[in-house]
């Protein structure tokens, strides 16, 4: 199930990547990844990500951008269904990050435009995502692929 999407950057070692779902195999590689979106916090449970990737989710998909054995990107899609939109769905995008060392080479285009693709395919009839209110360059990147300020996001800590 691997696509290969061909990305050409000149004199970049990530000009050509390719975007699959994320296996338990990814677990240690996809810990460090995540924990670039919270450096402070602690590093996602190893063992606890692959026991999760190892186990089918009807309603979840991460998917994984890798050049030569390396994670360059994620991000996970979740389904939802409205009862009041007699059970329409819609889809969010949570967990989206690229590596640092390999930003701006088109890897989040391709994860969030195959992420939309899937979310088409399932019926969705919109995809959403949060950021932190400080990510101003994430914004705008989310902005240039059509991504519009939508209601106001609110959250409760239940911890």
């Amino acid at each position: 199930m691997t696509q290969p999407v061909s990305r050409h950057v000149p004199d970049s070692p990530f000009a050509h990547f390719s975007l699959r779902p994320a296996c338990p195999g990814d677990a240690q590689a996809l810990s460090a990844l995540l924990q670039q979106l919270a450096p402070d916090e602690a590093r996602p449970d190893t063992e606890l990500l692959a026991l999760r990737l190892s186990e089918p989710a009807p309603n979840r998909m991460v998917l994984v951008a890798e050049r030569d054995g390396k994670l360059l990107g994620t991000c996970t899609l979740n389904l939802i269904e409205h009862l009041a939109h007699n059970f329409a769905r819609s889809a969010t995008l949570e967990d989206v990050v690229v590596d640092a060392d390999a930003r701006g080479l088109g890897i989040g285009q391709a994860l969030i435009g195959k992420a939309a693709e899937r979310a088409r395919a399932l019926g969705c009839y919109k995809l959403a995502l949060s950021s932190n209110q400080s990510r101003e360059a994430a914004h705008r990147f989310y902005a240039r692929l059509g991504f519009k300020p939508h209601g106001i996001s609110l959250a409760l800590a239940l911890d």
